[in-house]
Parts: C-alpha cells; sequence; structure tokens
C-alpha cells in the first residue's frame, strides 16, 4: 500500500524528482516501489537504471526489495551485468566499478587495487622516513587527513595551498605519495571518487555511461560531498531523469565532508523539479513524532514540513533526573531490569564512546547481558588495554603478557626477535624478563641499537614503579601517558573523531582511577586491577538472549528500536562543548538529537546528572537545551530518590581550616579494610587517615561526597574502600 504522496513519487518518473522524506516515512518502500513501477508499468530496461546509496546494509536491503517485487532469484544475479535488473550499490562499489572499466583513459592499469586508511599511513610514514622528516612535528596521520582534504576540494599536490613551512612540507609528502600511488598502480579512497569525476570529463567514458543508464536515483542525498553530486549531475546531465532522497533533518556527517549546500545547488540546476513530501511516520508514536519536530524546528533554514503520524500517542517523554554520573547509569539500568520481558530490544544512545563505561558496569552489576555496537566494550579497546598492560607490569613484574604488548608501545624498535632472545635468557636464568634489562649489555646475541631501547624502556619503567608510592593511580596512568608520549602516538595513527574517542576513553579511565585515590598507593592498584578483572571476566558470560544494546548516535542513524535511552543528555556534553561557538555545528547536534529521538518506537527516555565527576573535575551542566526545547507537558519527570542537602548553611571561619602541617601529621599507611556501608548514614562525622574529621554530606550507595567544616572542601569518596572510621 502507498499514500497518496507515496504513489506520486514512486508515478513521477520523468525529469528531476526531489522527494523530501524524514523519519521513518517509508522512503525505502517508496524507491523499490519506483523501481518495480518504472520496470513493470512502464516498461522501462532495468539495465537503464541506476541506484546509489551510501551503505552496504542500504544497498543490500534495496536489491532484496527489488528482487522480491519483480520476481527475480537474486542469488543468481550478477548485479553489474545483469540486463535484467538494475544496478544498485553504495558510492564506492559502483564508482570502482567504472574506474574497472576506464581507468587506463587517465594512465592506470585496470589491476589497480585499493588502500585503505591505515595502508595510506603507513605510505605516509615511508615517506616521512626516506626524507628524515621528524614524525612527531609532522604526524603521518594528521597528513593524511590533510591529503584527503584537499582531494575532495579538487586540489592535487600541485594545487594544494602552501602558506607555512608546515604546508610546504605537507604539499612536497604529497607529491611523493601521489608518485608511489602511480608507481605501485594504487588508490585510495578518496581516488575513487576523484578519479571517477576524472575519467567522466572523458567524452567517449560520458558518452557510454549516459547511452547505458536513462534514470538515477539517489538515497540518502544530504550525505554527498562536492566530489559525488558533481559525478551524479554528469551522469544525468543528458536526460535528466534524476531522482533523489533528502532529509535535511538527518544531515549528521559534514565531519566526512558532507555539505548541505549540495540541496541549494540542487534547486539552481534543475529549476523544473517536481518535489514530493513523505511527512508520514509509520513507526514512532505521536508524542515522540511531536516532541522530535519540537526540537528540530529550533533549527534556521530548514525545510517547511511536519512529520506526522497515525500511531497511537504513547506514552510521554520520560525524562531521567538523576544525582550524579552513577546515580543516572543505576537508574537506567533498574528501569531495564525492570521491564526486560515487556519489550523486544533495548538502545542505550550516547553521544562519545567514552561514554560507555560507567552504563556498562551498571548493567553488569544487574547482570544485565549487553552488546556493544560499532566499537569495542571498554576495556576491550586498545587504548585503555595498553595503558592497563603499564599498570600490571607496575603491579607484576613477572607479567609477561603485558611486556609482550607494551614493550614497543609506542614504537621503540624492539623487534619480536630481540624480544624472544631477551624472554629465552629470563627462562634460563629463572629471572624475570625486567631483571635481565638491568644487565642488557651481557646479552651478546642483541644489536647495539636494541640494546639501547631496552634500557630506554626499563629507565621508564623503574621512574614508574619509584612514582608510585608518593602518588595516585589516577596521577601515575597521567604520568605514564605524558612519559611515553602516547596521545602522540594515538594522533600518528588516528584523527579526526575517531582520535578524539580515543583521548576521551583515556580521560574516562583516568577518572576511574581517581575513585581509588585515597588509599595507599600500591593497595589502591592492586584493588583497581582486581575490580578491573572481574568486570572484564563477567563480559564473556553471555552468548545469547542479549536485549540491552549500546552505540553511539552516529551509528544509529539507519535503525529503530522500541526503547531508547539517550543519556549523558547535559550542556557541553550533548550538545557537545566544541560546536557552542559555531551556530552550524550546533544546529548540526540538534539534527543528532533529532534521529536519538527519532530511533524510538515505543518508549523514549533523556537522562542527566545534576552533577558528574569528569576529567577530574565536578561540574553541574543544566539539562541539555535540546531537552528544553521539548514542551514540558509532553513529559513525564523521572526523579532520583535522592535529594542533595544543603551543606552551605554557615560561612566557614580559619578557626575550622587546617594547617598544612596538621595534614600531613596525620598520614598513615592503611592495611585492606573494606567498611560496612550500612553503618555510614548522612550527617556522620568520620576519621579520614589523610585529612582528618570530615562529614558525609550526601550518600549515593558506595559513593559518598564528605566535606570538612562548613562545605569548604568537599572530596568523593568511595565509603566501602576508603580509608574511613566512623567517630
Amino acid at each position: 500500500m502507498l499514500n497518496t504522496e507515496q504513489e506520486k513519487a514512486v508515478k513521477q518518473t520523468e525529469g528531476p524528482l526531489l522527494i523530501l522524506a524524514w523519519a521513518w516515512v517509508g522512503k525505502t518502500h517508496t524507491l523499490t516501489e519506483r523501481v518495480s513501477y518504472m520496470i513493470k508499468e512502464k516498461w522501462i530496461n532495468p539495465e537503464s537504471i541506476l541506484c546509489v546509496t551510501f551503505t552496504n546494509k542500504a544497498a543490500r536491503e534495496m536489491k532484496e526489495r527489488i528482487w522480491n517485487l519483480l520476481g527475480v532469484d537474486g542469488a543468481s544475479i550478477n548485479i553489474y551485468r545483469s540486463r535484467n535488473f538494475p544496478l544498485i550499490g553504495t558510492f564506492h562499489s559502483i564508482w570502482v566499478y567504472f574506474l574497472r572499466l576506464f581507468i587506463d583513459k587517465i594512465g592506470y592499469d585496470k589491476n589497480f587495487t585499493i588502500w585503505d586508511e591505515d595502508d595510506k599511513v603507513k605510505l605516509i610514514k615511508e615517506i616521512l622516513d626516506e626524507k628524515n622528516i621528524d614524525s612527531k612535528e609532522f604526524q603521518a596521520r594528521k597528513i593524511a587527513g590533510a591529503i584527503s582534504g584537499a582531494k575532495n576540494a579538487w586540489a592535487n599536490s600541485s594545487s594544494f595551498q602552501v602558506s607555512s613551512y608546515y604546508t610546504q612540507v605537507v604539499r612536497d609528502i604529497f607529491e611523493e605519495y601521489e608518485k608511489k600511488l602511480k608507481q605501485y598502480n594504487i588508490l585510495d579512497f578518496d581516488d575513487i571518487l576523484t578519479n571517477t569525476y576524472k575519467i567522466l570529463q572523458n567524452k567517449e567514458v560520458l558518452d557510454y555511461f549516459q547511452n547505458r543508464f536513462s534514470y538515477f536515483l539517489v538515497d540518502e542525498y544530504q550525505d554527498t560531498n562536492e566530489v559525488q553530486y558533481n559525478i551524479i549531475k554528469l551522469l544525468a546531465s543528458k536526460t535528466r531523469n534524476l531522482c533523489v532522497v533528502w532529509d535535511d533533518w538527518q544531515g549528521i556527517y559534514s565531519w566526512r565532508g558532507a555539505t548541505i549546500k549540495n540541496i541549494l545547488h540542487f534547486w539552481k540546476d534543475y529549476k523544473d523539479l517536481v518535489t514530493v513530501k513523505l511527512e508520514q511516520n509509520y513507526r514512532s508514536t505521536k508524542n515522540i513524532i511531536h516532541c522530535a519536530n519540537c526540537v528540530i524546528k529550533n533549527n534556521s533554514g530548514i525545510i517547511d514540513k511536519t512529520l506526522w503520524t497515525d500511531n497511537e500517542a504513547g506514552d510521554k517523554i520520560n525524562l531521567i533526573e538523576a544525582f550524579n554520573e552513577k546515580n543516572e547509569v543505576e537508574m537506567v539500568a533498574e528501569i531495564i531490569d525492570d521491564n526486560l520481558d515487556e519489550f523486544k530490544n533495548f538502545w542505550i544512545l550516547y553521544r562519545t564512546n567514552g561514554q560507555s563505561r560507567l552504563i556498562e558496569e551498571a548493567l553488569l552489576k544487574k547482570w544485565i547481558p549487553y552488546r556493544v555496537f560499532g566499537w569495542l566494550k571498554f576495556y576491550e579497546r586498545k587504548e585503555i588495554k595498553d595503558i592497563l598492560a603499564y599498570l600490571r607490569l607496575i603491579a607484576n613484574p613477572a607479567d609477561l603478557l603485558s611486556l609482550k604488548r607494551i614493550i614497543n608501545v609506542p614504537w621503540r624498535k624492539i623487534w619480536p626477535k630481540s624480544l624472544e632472545t631477551l624472554i629465552n635468557y629470563a627462562r634460563n636464568y629463572w629471572v624475570s624478563p625486567l631483571e635481565i634489562m638491568d644487565n642488557i649489555e651481557e646479552v651478546e646475541e642483541l644489536s647495539a641499537w636494541a640494546k639501547r631501547s631496552i634500557s630506554w624502556f626499563k629507565e621508564m619503567y623503574d621512574d614508574f614503579v619509584k612514582f608510585l608510592p608518593e602518588n595516585s593511580i589516577e596521577l601515575l596512568m597521567k604520568h605514564i601517558i605524558k612519559t611515553i608520549w602516547y596521545e602522540d602516538y594515538l594522533r600518528d595513527d588516528y584523527d579526526g573523531e575517531e582520535l578524539e574517542w580515543k583521548l576521551d576513553n583515556l580521560k574516562e579511565f583516568e577518572n576511574m582511577a581517581s575513585r581509588f585515590t585515597g588509599l595507599e598507593s600500591q593497595e589502591a592498584l592492586n584493588m583497581f586491577l582486581e575490580e578491573i578483572s572481574l568486570i572484564t571476566d563477567t563480559t564473556d558470560e553471555w552468548k545469547e538472549n542479549i536485549k540491552v544494546n549500546l552505540m553511539t548516535v552516529h551509528l544509529s542513524k539507519w535503525l529503530e528500536f522500541d526503547v531508547v535511552f539517550i543519556i549523558w543528555a547535559e550542556d557541553w556534553i550533548f550538545p557537545h562543548s566544541r560546536t557552542f561557538s559555531e551556530p552550524k555545528e550546533l544546529e548540526e547536534e540538534r539534527r543528532l538529537m533529532y534521529v536519538a529521538m527519532t530511533r524510538a518506537k515505543k518508549v523514549l527516555y533523556i537522562s542527566k546528572a545534576s552533577e558528574r565527576y569528569m576529567f577530574w573535575n565536578y561540574s553541574a551542566n543544566p539539562a541539555s537545551r535540546f531537552i528544553r526545547e521539548i514542551p514540558a507537558e509532553f513529559t513525564e519527570k523521572i526523579m532520583s530518590t535522592f535529594t542533595r542537602p544543603n551543606y552551605f548553611k554557615n560561612p566557614v571561619t580559619s578557626d575550622f581550616l587546617p594547617n598544612n602541617d596538621s595534614f600531613e601529621l596525620k598520614q598513615k599507611i592503611r592495611t585492606i579494610v573494606h567498611n560496612d556501608v550500612s553503618k555510614f548514614s548522612l550527617w556522620d562525622k568520620v576519621d579520614h587517615a589523610k585529612f582528618w574529621i570530615w562529614t558525609i554530606i550526601s550518600l549515593s550507595g558506595n559513593m559518598a561526597d564528605i566535606a570538612f567544616g562548613s562545605g569548604v572542601w568537599i572530596k568523593k569518596f568511595n565509603i566501602e574502600l576508603a580509608p574511613i572510621e566512623k567517630i
């Protein structure tokens, strides 16, 4: 069945057509019915139809639906050679097919290979070594990003803009990079687009494709960059039978080069276009749709439309107002636990990958199985495992597995053969490899370079071991990351959002370690590592029956879920802090919230915390402005049962403040003690091993805020682990 607007789009087969489609309005259904109508009713040659989309999942779904509509056995079809079926695929897959046919027209062999981003970075590192350029100052990953940006802006090495010494060096590397790609008959991902445009400049090639294809359909047109727009424009310039699907409310990929300006170009290039609006949503409840409309309409310059649905009104939007970050995830986990039998699936969405750790731990404590999509679980991520390996080796010098992981991270040119020699010596003498390192000059099988590198590693290790007794594990972690130049190491291998995610993960890992501040250092390290071991061991126990799933909002765009939780919904987090100074970026954040809200079919929760311990500081961010844009009458607040008292009642006088000497005198080493949390209450006086007499001013589970005097100094402690005694 087609509604009136869908039917209009299906039957408008000639000339330029703009389909304005929003969340879950049946656009895939409309496009596939349109292709079926063109072939079965209009007798259009299937081979003359080209359908382009962005993801393999979308292309696969479109193929399968059209196979079913046409009654074709899809398994037996070669999509590129069939004369009885349209050509359907992603931008990159179709353009690679084009290049296989005609890339020799621009000087390449047809048997080219394609390199991914990692291969690209490795080649740039090779060029840096050949030119003796400092890879710390000129990081390969950043140079790869600069080259990619230039290619997508139609530039090559000869037209690359030089404005400084740095850009001059980048241009030289770019020039050598182009030469080597041509020499090796290699294309990178950007070349797939730019070289497709180049071959279409050849009249013979363009005539071939224009004679083969007469009808063009492009899905998710708002995600196209300038190169993609111009390729489609060239192909369709003869017949002008171009149908594009546009959703400006879900344009969330500007960081990949997508530009919303393409709709302006489209209106200018096709002034006789027909516009069809698909506004009826078939998935979400009325309340979810109405509230999503209210949020997105705060963006300026959007196309006028209103998403609507005939579905039931459904629940109001549930706003979870927690006391702090732990209370937030505990409330989310509790709600899920209470409703596991009622709904098919639960999805927890967050702005960045680093935000998954707390909710993962809350789910584990309730024994709720979960999956993390598009990213590894927190403790399985490379950057976490690397720093964790350093900590484990500091705690246990005999931990050979950890040593193997980090002896060459970052790269120190300690080759596998050198490490094998080191380990063999350790086994022969029944000592740890670290002890062999103290006498590394006596290991004759090692080269002078290997000896220097291993000796340097041992000096760093000894420094970390000496650093621990006088510092917290949080400070130790910071010291390791700084000493080994780990952030620079990541910048050399990653860029853009992926780099940002990894740096955020490190900050979150440090944030987690700060919970053990106040304990004796070696004891704190052991307890920290034990806690992580228990968590990671638990995560491997479940194989089936997983209803709870975690992912970033960006990854959720093409999906739909029964129950959705959007967590960390506070200003400076979602929307992200970097977007506040740029209106266009803030509007993209609002589109991201719209995407998140419209993933929910039945129930939507949005959560915030009144205060949050984040990046070593407490903050009290206001509720996300996107929450404030939702009409209050369509929301239902779920408040934390914890109420924070007003402990700023009386002014603090100097008589209550301890001097530095008194702090030092009270320091003592604590043996392992597990406090009974149930024995502590609000306003209890406690004696801390380091900080004298304090007062518990807030209490939520194991976590307590403890204040000195009338609250001028406040610290957060896990009272089960903290060295405190009730007075």
